[in-house]
């Protein structure tokens, strides 16, 4: 009868504590629908402010469930490889989900799909709430694996159906719990809910002997009804099991707050880290490092191994034997060993901070070319919301790159949202000529903006337009190729040695690249150098052979059209700083092989909620990834060579050290390093001397 009760009063507080945010929610904003495949959409939260505009529909064939997604959920799986995918359990068992709707859309920005129990409402009045059961989440599981499956579905190899997360607040926290043994699911958040000694929601305190992952469960407080319950299940749960306690939340958590507030962000980092890897996350609850977070959480953990309890370890600095593998002076002229510094102003702005090897603090722009970047990309969007990323941004970021002296590559979107094909809202109800008399003056006004005619060696016509651009208007070739020659003709007419180029995602099937590249040709499309982006989590392929591949294409696509070929965007694992390193290299030696143009790292000062950038998150300082831009390999010496190799490159001084970094006059007994100091590069390895 006690927890007959208990379970009566979660629900209602619950209910009320979502009836009280219902009655205050400002009503979203309304767009056209995406496609054919979405009954209804809205926008939450100008989309969130994840790297993905995020939109929340309901999907024809799935009635009874709301959709929070990526807006284009293809162009983020082709950045991150399929998408990881969440569902949503509601307080008091609810048959409805716009209580949550700014953390799940919040979630979705961030490159989730997210499948929350309940019809799609537009506004809160439309509520009709009949409530909902833990089958449903077996319901929404189905509904993935089909669209996942569908060629015609926007979800159509762009969702990993084996990566779920399950979650729920209150009575929905026991309905995920309820699902805990489906062997698709890899973490669970359990929010302001716990079993304790009761029974609800299709769950009871044995259900979790069948919990087989990672688990967290999130409170509010003592003041948190559910919270003693959680406390329960912490103490008995034998997988590994975090417990985060925001103190001052109460049930309600905070849901009602723009992108969900603190519970959204704990929600996403540990996610995250459980299911994308980034192994940067697990300090936050291990340690735990709370720093940025509100003072009032606090966090400890269970069951966790010795190896995730090593979180330092991927990040810390490490002793490496060196070589140069290539004549970075000699390249210089040649190739654009570049990055994309887009976020930079944005990060400024919210105080990050860099440092240079020696742990200096010291400004982006000098320590990338310290580093050996000669070239940036700065991103230009239409009309931002925020102004962020416009022509007034860029100019910003292409003063202090010509400060440097580096090239300078301009992307221009043409859309008023990163990644996206869209027409920007100012231009949506345009006639065809008058899109192209806007795509000239756009183009226009940015070059001038810039005003680097001596620096602008590229301007990218369009993002990753393996669709085309400017839907619907640029959706066929045909008129894409003449907005492709609007964009080349203002160009050269404001800088004529500017070349312009064609940027497109795909990269290893050279039969499309060149279907493509021939059918812009044949309708007239007019540019100067082909760009590819080259992302590895999204291959199917391993990194090198990846890597081989786009080699290979790069010679084809460049002896085919005659025309300067580039990576405009890839990076690699952050977590990984030797083989990124070595990774980086050989891929730079093998490009500048076959001649192309250059290569771009893709935002290499990102470090949160991203895993592929050039800088250490702990460290704050350039990983050694970063060291191939000057021709620097490091090894950790392990399959070096075990007698001293032979000297044929001519005249060098040379100098022994013990393992610990010790000079010595001659090599000793045991394990020493050998540093070799040519006229033009050195090289370090190991010997071993019996």
């Amino acid at each position: 009868m006690k927890q007959k009760l208990l379970s009566k009063a979660l629900m209602l507080m619950t209910i009320g504590l979502i009836s009280i945010f219902l009655a205050t929610k400002a009503e979203a904003s309304v767009n056209d629908n995406i496609n054919d495949q979405v009954a209804r959409q809205k926008e939450v939260d100008n989309g969130g402010s994840g790297r993905y505009r995020a939109i929340v529909v309901s999907e024809k064939s799935l009635p009874d469930f709301t959709v929070y997604r990526p807006r284009n959920v293809q162009y983020a799986a082709r950045r991150e490889g399929p998408l990881p995918c969440l569902i949503w359990c509601n307080g008091a068992c609810s048959g409805s989900s716009i209580g949550y709707e700014r953390m799940l859309n919040e979630i979705a920005s961030h490159g989730y799909v997210v499948v929350g129990i309940g019809s799609f409402e537009m506004v809160d009045s439309e509520r009709d709430d009949g409530g909902s059961n833990e089958k449903m989440v077996v319901d929404a599981i189905n509904w993935l694996v089909r669209q996942s499956n569908t060629r015609t579905s926007d979800y159509y190899k762009a969702i990993n159906v084996n990566n779920i997360a399950l979650s729920g607040h209150s009575c929905g926290g026991a309905q995920a719990i309820a699902n805990c043994a489906n062997a698709r699911v890899k973490t669970l958040l359990i929010m302001n809910a716990g079993m304790g000694g009761m029974s609800m929601g299709g769950a009871s305190p044995q259900t979790l002997n069948s919990l087989h992952c990672p688990i967290i469960y999130m409170t509010g407080g003592t003041g948190d009804v559910a919270y003693d319950n959680a406390k329960v299940d912490y103490g008995k749960v034998k997988k590994p099991v975090a417990w985060a306690d925001l103190s001052n939340a109460g049930h309600g958590g905070t849901y009602w707050a723009q992108y969900g507030g603190e519970f959204g962000r704990i929600a996403i980092k540990w996610m995250d880290w459980h299911l994308k890897g980034y192994k940067q996350n697990a300090r936050i609850f291990l340690k735990p490092d709370l720093t940025g977070f509100a003072r009032e959480w606090s966090v400890k953990t269970r069951n966790f191994s010795s190896q995730d309890m090593d979180y330092d370890g991927p990040f810390e600095d490490m002793e490496s034997l060196t070589d140069t593998v290539f004549d970075r002076k000699a390249a210089d002229s040649v190739f654009d060993f570049g990055a994309d510094i887009s976020s930079l102003t944005v990060l400024t702005n919210k105080g990050k901070i860099f440092y240079n090897k020696e742990g200096e603090k010291q400004t982006l722009m000098p320590l990338l070319k310290e580093q050996g970047i000669n070239s940036v990309r700065i991103r230009v969007l239409r009309s931002p919301s925020d102004k962020n990323y416009d022509w007034s941004y860029a100019r910003v970021l292409a003063n202090l790159a010509k400060n440097q002296d580096f090239n300078i590559m301009l992307d221009l979107h043409y859309s008023d949202h990163w990644g996206e094909y869209t027409m920007p809202e100012a231009w949506k109800d345009f006639e065809f000529d008058k899109v192209l008399s806007n795509v000239k003056t756009h183009t226009s006004v940015a070059l001038r903006a810039v005003n680097s005619k001596d620096k602008l060696r590229w301007v990218q016509i369009g993002n990753e337009t393996d669709n085309g651009m400017l839907w619907e208007a640029g959706r066929q070739m045909s008129d894409f190729a003449q907005i492709v020659n609007a964009a080349y003709d203002a160009v050269k007419s404001v800088s004529p040695e500017t070349q312009t180029v064609i940027h497109v995602a795909e990269c290893e099937d050279i039969k499309w690249l060149t279907d493509y590249f021939d059918a812009l040709d044949a309708n007239g499309g007019k540019w100067d150098a082909i760009g590819l982006s080259v992302h590895v989590p999204a291959s199917k392929l391993q990194p090198y052979q990846l890597t081989d591949k786009v080699v290979e294409n790069v010679k084809t696509l460049k002896e085919r059209y005659g025309k300067p070929v580039l990576i405009v965007e890839t990076g690699y694992y952050i977590d990984r700083q030797l083989e990124a390193n070595q990774w980086l290299c050989d891929f730079l030696i093998k490009l500048m092989d076959v001649g192309a143009a250059g290569l771009y790292y893709w935002e290499p000062e990102l470090i949160d909620d991203y895993n592929l950038g050039g800088w250490n998150p702990l460290t704050l300082k350039p990983s050694k990834v970063m060291d191939a831009f000057l021709g620097v390999r490091h090894s950790d010496g392990i399959n070096d060579y075990i007698n001293v190799p032979s000297d044929d490159e001519g005249e060098c001084e040379t100098t022994f050290y013990t393992p610990n970094g010790i000079r010595i006059q001659r090599p000793q007994r045991g394990l020493n390093i050998v540093h070799k100091k040519y006229t033009d590069h050195t090289r370090s390895y190991k010997i071993f001397v019996k």
